[in-house]
This record gives structure tokens, sequence and C-alpha cells, in this order.
């Protein structure tokens, strides 16, 4: 047993074979939850595995609660991507490293290609990491202490939506980062996922399950979370030689030309 864990809900096109390696220097154990149509497609990837239907974070809530119970306590870091995030073992060890070496409850890598809701968890090279005050749902790495208290989150509606607004609004600032020393690859378009097409047949608007979950746990952060979208947000960061600084000038743009 590895010290870290990814668990996943995986289909027939997931990447996650790219997350896999014999070196023994890998952090990391595998837990995968395939919703595929080949029984038993991906058995022998992971150490631990099971076949479901669902929706990610429910599925790896009942996972959680059930196959796992025993074993997820004794992992020090998990880690929740989709099936579409591309990354080299050596990659992975070094996200759950910077994880622990900040003390971090929840972060996730930086997305250095392919398509994100929120332009400012792109990769930016200058940096270690910065404090994002915000991770999202697509890639979650989660201390043990921070996952046991999240995990009734992922049953809290159908779809998840809204789940992340939540999670961030319960731990310091300095507690949450984005990792640009672990950059990784987004490698389906948004919104192409099967999930969108199973919620439709639903009937599930998972906007409309978002706003009802932020209005129940009164988070909203909105100028925030517009700044994270279009770019524009201010991060204070970790440098790669270990000084700290704000991503973006506090100076408009045109005060810095005229200085």
């Amino acid at each position: 047993m590895r010290k870290n864990l990814i668990l996943a809900a995986v289909g027939d096109e997931s990447v996650h074979p790219t997350w896999l390696t014999k070196d023994p220097a890998r952090s990391y154990d595998l837990a995968l939850i395939y919703f595929g149509k080949t029984p038993g497609r991906f058995a022998t990837d992971a150490e631990y595995y099971v076949e479901r239907t669902g929706i990610k974070f429910r599925l790896i809530h009942d996972f959680a609660q059930r196959e796992l119970a025993a074993a997820l306590p004794r992992y020090e870091y998990v880690w929740l991507p989709d099936d579409d995030i591309a990354a080299t073992p050596q990659l992975i060890n070094r996200l759950f490293q910077i994880a622990a070496d900040f003390d971090l409850a929840i972060c996730q890598p930086a997305i250095a290609a392919g398509d994100v809701t929120f332009q400012s968890l792109r990769a930016d090279p200058r940096f270690l990491l910065r404090y994002s005050r915000f991770v999202e749902m697509m890639c979650p790495l989660f201390s043990g202490v921070a996952l046991n208290r999240a995990l009734p989150l992922f049953i809290a509606n159908q779809s998840g939506w809204g789940i992340d607004l939540v999670w961030s609004s319960w731990f310091a600032d300095h507690e949450m980062a984005v990792i640009d020393a672990a950059p990784m690859a987004h490698t389906r378009p948004l919104k192409t996922g099967g999930v969108h097409r199973r919620l439709a047949e639903l009937g599930i608007n998972p906007m409309d399950e978002l706003r009802q979950l932020a209005a129940r746990h009164g988070v909203g952060r909105r100028r925030f979370q517009r700044g994270l979208r279009r770019g524009t947000a201010r991060l204070q960061g970790v440098l790669l030689d270990g000084s700290t600084s704000l991503n973006r000038s506090w100076w408009p743009t045109w005060m810095r030309r005229a200085a």
C-alpha cells in the first residue's frame, strides 16, 4: 500500500493509462470505477476496481463508503481526476509531494493544455503554486482529513455542480492552491462527456442544482469567480525560487505603461 491514492470514475475513452507505471517510486495506488461497456476492461490496471454506472461524485461516494471504507483513511492524499486528464507518473508524484510539502487541504494541478472553465487555473510557468481560494471539481486533490469532511457533499445533488463552491469555502486561503509545477492536460473539450447527456435524460439542470446548493450553503464569491473565469484574478503564489509574488500586478496596465 502506497501513501497516496488516485480515485477515478473512468469510461471506455479514459486516458488513465498515462498515470500508470511499474516504477516502484510511484507514490500512489489506483482505484477505478469503470462505467464503460466492456466488463473487466481495466481490472488489471488498479489496486481497487469496481464496475457500476452513475455520475462521478456519487460513484466516488459509494465506492468510498463501501469497498474502500477500510483502506481510504490510511491514505495521506487522494486525487479525484476526471478520466480525460492526462499526466505522467512523474508529474503526479510531484503533485502529491507539493501538496504534502505545503500542508494543503485541497489543491489541483494547473492545466497546461486543453479547455478550461477558469482561465486563471491555466499553468503559469513562473510559479511553483498559487493560492487559488478555489479548487474546481475537474481534478481536485484532498488531504485525508479534507476528503472525509467533503464526502457527504458528493451526494448533495445529482450532478455534483456547486460542490466545489462549498468545499472551497471551508478552508483558509493558504490551505488551497493550484499547482503550476505539476501541469497536466485536459484532453477533451468541455461539456462533451457522457455525463451531460445522462443529466439531460434524467431531466436535471446542473446549473439549477448549482444555484440551489450555493444558496443552501450561503456561498458565491461572484466577483472572484468572474476573475477566475476571465483569467484576471490576482493570486498570491510561490515562485520557483521560493519567493512569493502576485501573479498579476495591482497596477492597471495603462498605469504600468505610463511609469
